[in-house]
């Protein structure tokens, strides 16, 4: 497990966990697109790190919804992209969080590394 100063409580995965996404909002637009394959590379309890090889087109307040099992819990979380970087043939986009998900990720964590108990 990595931490990063900046946060209480960072993840780095050592194998990307599979995850999808869509887009839900373009600035205040509503949006209902099909969904992209995607793996979450690190999780904390403001945001996530996905990479894709498919590159979104980065707009001002463009929102993702995420879809993913951890530990044999289904997870969705809404969230914001706030940077974009290609990286090795894909693109690894930073976001946070629109609602607080801080509880459901340390139980979520704590479950992951620790899978008996």
């Amino acid at each position: 497990m990595r931490y990063r100063r900046q946060e209480t409580l960072r993840y780095e995965f050592q194998e990307p966990v599979p995850a999808h996404f869509k887009i839900i909002k373009v600035k205040h637009t509503p949006l209902n697109s099909s969904e992209g394959p995607c793996t979450i590379v690190d999780l904390s309890t403001g945001g996530l790190k996905i990479a894709s090889p498919l590159r979104i087109p980065m707009r001002d307040n463009l929102q993702l919804l995420i879809r993913t099992t951890i530990a044999n819990i289904q997870l969705q979380f809404a969230a914001k992209v706030i940077w974009t970087k290609k990286l090795n043939g894909s693109y690894h986009y930073g976001l946070g969080f629109i609602d607080d998900h801080h509880e459901e990720i340390k139980e979520v964590l704590k479950k992951y590394r620790n899978p008996k108990s």
